[in-house]
């Protein structure tokens, strides 16, 4: 069992829950978590500098180092990771208070996706299924003929940072007390600091956001509480999607109604195109999990065990063409594709999946690698052709996170490509591109002259607290930046702190390490998950609070990761 101490659950909420999951697993976080309490002594010993209103880290603002990730059947989803200085702030409040804050979200009849702290897993606060949703959807159809689904729009992106002490202590109480000595309203400060003052929306990312959110979600679920009578069991809220049995004597309208007058409570807009009333007797999207894995090449790992697996799988995708069949079917299949008998084509195969779904990018990344690590023989040739034409494409349309996760794998692999055929992701202003790439060119992948222009107006104590704050500051630290002039680190009052320590936050060897490691990762992983749903089936209310021990099961590897 893990000591719950407030210190512990910065340190995780550090390490498990800076960078997104989004971002490849070279981005790392142990060093700012090791040091934690030391660099936020340093920090909050910072005297108030000119203009300032506070001191240490109150006085800091900064902006995230942002990217774009692909979503399934809808646009990329802007992603961040926070400034470091910014992230210790808001992980300190959050760890402080984070008896207070889940004791606030359990207030909440209606979530499934409640706070659970995991001591354990990949990130600090677990993300239950969005099968949890289709299972109350399904339960419904015994006791109601209609149910309306409904959700925010925008939810993370459209948050107000004000309301943050609002859903805490209450919307007219929180107006008459703004003193920051209300730990609410420091977090409201924090938040906007942690995004250049702005007042709307939370990063898209961090673990934190999701913890902030889930307590804004379900203050929100008290009001709609309040302004229209709902049987227990009749309505469940995943994140930030409702639904809502219409029990007689009700319309769906006015539950629709409703929802929207709780979240226009909390300055949030319900999202008109994806609300509607439904009925329970609609054909629920079970069973299609089960028909895209029933192929999956086990004993038989040949090319035509392989090709009937993507013909069924097909099949499924053309069935459900709005869920994310080939996905779930290609995550559940990557050991036999790692130690498939015939290589050769089936990296055709999934290049050729990865360009008609650009969500595969990171299985396509990690079974790459995995495969290098297990049997040595991807053709590095007809890779680098590929990538020479797919990254300036992906330039071109700001397609960030699949620029992030190809060069991961130029880099890992050590794929020797050409500068001038990278020539248009010189111009991207983004943090991880340009750390990669000057990696790769101080390694000798990136054949060539790089044109560091661009990054290099950012190597500054201003660029330290912009959107570039990753390249100004780790390029720097490990060497690869074409200049060594570290004063603008050194001299900086918040970021030396963190040199001197020599916090480090990329390492392109870490992550994907062999096909065993990932496997339990996976099975682990999906533990936890079963565990949970299996606590919501009893009585579509989640008791559990934390995630102490890793109970890693022998079930197949289903970790589809609820984006369909």
């Amino acid at each position: 069992m893990t000591a719950k101490t407030k210190t512990l659950r910065f340190k995780r909420l550090i390490s498990h829950g800076f960078f997104a999951p989004e971002l490849p697993p070279c981005f790392i976080s142990d060093d700012l978590a090791r040091y934690r309490e030391s660099l936020w002594n340093a920090v909050e010993s910072v005297p108030k500098l000119s203009n300032a209103r506070y001191p240490g880290a109150k006085q800091f603002i900064s902006e995230p180092a942002w990217f774009y990730f692909p979503r399934y059947g809808r646009d990329d989803r802007k992603h961040a990771a926070i400034n470091p200085i910014s992230y210790l702030a808001i992980s300190k409040v959050l760890a402080d208070h984070f008896v207070q804050l889940r004791s606030a979200s359990r207030k909440s009849r209606f979530s499934a996706s409640p706070l659970v702290f995991d001591w354990v897993g990949s990130r600090a606060v677990f993300r239950p299924s969005i099968d949890l949703r289709d299972d109350f959807r399904i339960n419904l159809a015994t006791r109601h003929e209609r149910y309306v689904a409904a959700d925010i729009r925008a939810f993370f992106h459209s948050i107000y940072t004000h309301s943050i002490p609002w859903a805490i202590y209450g919307k007219a109480w929180s107006k008459q007390n703004r003193q920051i000595t209300h730990y609410g309203n420091l977090l409201d400060l924090f938040c906007r600091n942690a995004q250049d003052g702005q007042t709307i929306g939370l990063p898209v990312g961090p673990d934190t956001s999701r913890l902030v959110a889930e307590v804004i979600a379900s203050a929100l679920d008290e009001k709609l509480s309040e302004i229209i009578q709902i049987e227990d069991l009749d309505a469940s809220r995943y994140i930030d999607d409702y639904t809502i049995a219409v029990a007689s004597g009700l319309s769906g309208d006015s539950l629709i109604a409703a929802v929207r007058q709780a979240a226009a409570f909390y300055e949030l807009e319900l999202n008109n195109d994806k609300s509607a009333v439904d009925l329970t007797s609609k054909r629920p999207s079970t069973g299609w999990k089960q028909a895209a894995i029933a192929h999956v090449p086990r004993s038989d790992k040949t090319t035509n065990s392989f090709l009937r697996f993507f013909y069924e799988v097909g099949r499924v995708c053309n069935d459900h063409p709005e869920l994310n069949v080939e996905k779930f079917a290609f995550q559940n299949a990557r050991s036999a594709f790692v130690n498939a008998d015939e290589w050769s084509v089936l990296q055709s195969h999934l290049t050729n999946a990865y360009r008609r779904n650009s969500t595969l990018i990171s299985f396509l990344v990690e079974v790459l690698v995995l495969r290098e690590i297990e049997h040595g023989d991807v053709d590095k040739a007809k890779l680098a052709g590929f990538l020479e034409r797919r990254l300036p494409e992906l330039a071109q349309e700001n397609r960030t996170g699949e620029i992030i996760w190809l060069l991961f794998l130029v880099i890992r692999l050590g794929v020797e490509l050409p500068s001038n055929k990278l020539s248009r992701l010189f111009q991207l202003e983004n943090s991880m591109v340009a750390l990669m790439l000057t990696y790769a060119s101080n390694s000798g992948t990136v054949l060539g002259v790089v044109d560091h222009s661009t990054w290099q107006q950012h190597l500054s104590s201003q660029g330290l607290k912009g959107s570039m704050w990753l390249y100004a500051y780790e390029s720097i630290r490990n060497g690869t930046n074409p200049s060594t002039d570290r004063t603008f680190i050194e001299q900086d009052p918040f970021f030396s702190a963190l040199l001197n320590r020599n916090v480090k936050f990329f390492d392109p060897e870490r992550g994907f390490a062999s096909m065993g490691s990932a496997l339990r990762l996976r099975r682990a992983e999906n533990t936890r998950a079963r565990i949970l749903r299996q606590d919501f089936l009893e009585d579509f209310d989640i008791d559990l609070l934390e995630f102490d021990e890793d109970e890693a099961g022998q079930e197949p590897d289903m970790d589809f990761d609820d984006e369909y």
